[in-house]
C-alpha cells in the first residue's frame, strides 16, 4: 500500500501531537536539570572562590601583621644597635684642634721595589719595629681576634728572618734596655701587662711585671721605652677595653675622646709604678730623647705630640710641664721615633676625618658611631693610599724634614728610623715597607 503525501502529513500530525508533549515535557526537564547543575557549579565555583579570597585575605592580614612586628622589631634593634646599646667609653664633647699650615718638608715614597720590600710570612700584622746591633725587630703577630692572636718577635736582615720570642695576645711593643733585656707590653683579653725577658732566656720565659695600677687592670698599652737609667716608661691608651686588641682600642679612644690616656713609669729598682703624665686623648705612641731627657707623647684625638720631662710625676696633658711641641698634625698620630740626630720621626694611624672633626661636640653622633661595626669605623677615618703616612720633624729646631707617603693603603702601625732609611709596618700588611731618605 502506497502511503500518499497527505497520508504522511496526517501520520505526523497525529505523531506530534502523541509525543510532541511528551517530548516537550522531556526537554523542558532536561533543561531545567542543566540549568539547575549549572547554577549548583557555579554556586560552588563562587563559594570556592570566596574561601580562597578569604584565605589569601587572611594570610595578607598575617603577612601585613607580620611585615609590621618584623619592621617594629628590625627598628628597635636599629635604635638598641645604634642609641640605646651601652658602651665601654661615653663620649665626651671637645673643640677640634685646628690644621696645621703646609710644613714645606721634603717629599718621600715608599719603595715599591719587592727587593726593598722584606717578606715577614704569614702574619697579619706589626705593631712595633725596633733595630739593634746592626739587626731590624719586628712585633708580628697572628689571629683574627685577640683570643686566639699569638704574636712573634722577628729578626731580619732582610733576607732571613728568626723568630726570638712569642706570646700569646698581642705583642704592641717593645724596647732593650742597658742590659739586652727586653721589655714588652702585652695585650690579652684579661687587659694590658708590662712584661720582662731576661736576656740569657729570650724565648724561653716572659715574667709578668706590671699587670694592674692601684687594683685596676691595665687598659691597652700600645707602647714602651727604656731610658738609660733602666726606668721603664710605658703608654696606656686610655680606660677602654683591650679585649679586640690595639687597634679597636685605638679606635675607640678617637671616637670617645675622653681623655683618660697615660704615661706611666714603672722603677725596677724600687718596683713601684708612678704617672708621668695623664689626661691624654689616647696615648697611641712614645719615645724617650736620651739627650734632653724629654718624652715625647702622640695624642691620637688631639693630633699632636705633648713633651715632658722624663723626671716628671703627675703632670696633665696641656698643663704646667706638659706642652704641646707639634700640633695640628695632618692626620692622627701614633708610633713615634727618634734617630741620632734627634730628629722626630710621627707616624699616622689614621687621615683626619672632616666627619669627626665637625662632630667635636656632638656626643651623641659620635656614640652613633662608637657602636657601628669596625669597617664601617675605619671608613669614617681611614689612611688613602696616597695620604700621609708619616712625617719627621727636628726635635731642636722645630722645622719639618720629611713627609712620607705611598702605597699599600692601611693604616702606619709602627715605625723605624735606622741610618738612611725609614722602615714602616702596615696594618694588615705581611711585610715590612722602607723608604730612603
Amino acid at each position: 500500500m502506497r502511503i500518499g503525501f497527505v497520508e504522511l502529513l496526517l501520520i505526523l500530525l497525529i505523531a506530534s501531537l502523541t509525543i510532541g508533549p511528551s517530548a516537550a515535557l522531556w526537554v523542558d526537564r532536561w533543561l531545567r536539570r542543566a540549568n539547575r547543575a549549572s547554577a549548583a557549579a557555579a554556586r560552588r565555583r563562587a563559594v570556592q572562590e570566596a574561601q580562597r579570597a578569604a584565605e589569601r585575605e587572611e594570610v595578607l592580614q598575617r603577612f601585613q601583621k607580620l611585615s609590621i612586628v618584623f619592621t617594629l622589631a628590625a627598628v628597635a634593634a636599629l635604635v638598641w644597635a645604634l642609641v640605646l646599646r651601652p658602651i665601654e667609653a661615653p663620649p665626651k664633647a671637645y673643640t677640634a684642634p685646628d690644621h696645621r699650615q703646609a710644613s714645606g718638608a721634603a717629599q718621600a715614597v715608599l719603595s715599591t721595589d719587592r727587593r726593598e720590600i722584606w717578606d715577614l710570612g704569614g702574619y697579619q700584622g706589626v705593631d712595633c719595629i725596633r733595630t739593634r746591633d746592626g739587626l731590624v725587630y719586628a712585633a708580628a703577630w697572628n689571629g683574627s681576634s685577640l683570643k686566639k692572636r699569638t704574636s712573634d718577635l722577628v729578626r731580619t736582615d732582610g733576607g732571613n728572618a728568626a723568630v726570638i720570642l712569642s706570646v700569646e695576645g698581642e705583642l704592641t711593643g717593645f724596647a732593650f734596655d742597658a742590659a739586652g733585656d727586653l721589655w714588652l707590653t702585652v695585650l690579652t683579653p684579661a687587659g694590658g701587662t708590662l712584661c720582662r725577658a731576661r736576656h740569657d732566656s729570650w724565648g724561653a720565659s716572659v715574667e709578668q711585671v706590671v699587670t694592674q695600677i692601684d687594683g685596676a687592670p691595665l687598659g691597652a698599652l700600645s707602647a714602651v721605652e727604656v731610658g738609660a737609667d733602666g726606668k721603664v716608661y710605658f703608654a696606656v691608651v686610655g680606660q677602654e677595653s683591650a679585649e679586640q686588641g690595639l687597634e679597636s682600642a685605638l679606635r675607640t679612644a678617637l671616637l670617645a675622646h675622653t681623655g683618660t690616656g697615660a704615661v706611666y713609669v714603672y722603677d725596677p729598682a724600687a718596683r713601684t709604678v708612678e704617672q708621668v703624665v695623664g689626661g691624654i686623648a689616647g696615648a697611641s705612641g712614645l719615645a724617650l730623647d736620651e739627650r734632653t731627657q724629654t718624652l715625647y707623647i702622640s695624642d691620637l684625638g688631639s693630633r699632636c705630640i705633648w713633651s715632658a720631662a722624663a723626671s716628671a710625676r703627675g703632670l696633665t696633658a696641656g698643663g704646667k710641664g706638659c706642652q704641646s711641641s707639634f700640633s695640628g698634625l695632618p692626620g692622627y698620630p701614633g708610633a713615634l721615633a727618634l734617630d741620632e740626630d734627634s730628629t722626630l720621626y710621627i707616624s699616622y694611624r689614621w687621615a683626619s676625618s672632616s666627619w669627626l672633626e665637625r662632630h667635636a661636640g656632638s656626643t651623641f653622633l659620635r656614640g652613633v658611631a662608637l657602636r657601628l661595626s669596625e669597617s664601617m669605623q675605619e671608613n669614617l677615618f681611614s689612611l688613602p693610599a696616597d695620604g700621609i703616612r708619616a712625617e719627621a720633624v727636628s726635635t731642636a729646631s722645630g722645622s719639618w724634614l720629611w713627609s712620607f707617603s705611598g702605597k699599600p693603603q692601611g693604616s702606619s702601625s709602627a715605625l723605624c728610623p735606622v741610618e738612611n732609611r725609614v722602615y714602616f709596618g702596615i696594618a694588615g700588611e705581611k711585610a715590612l715597607y722602607s723608604v730612603r731618605v
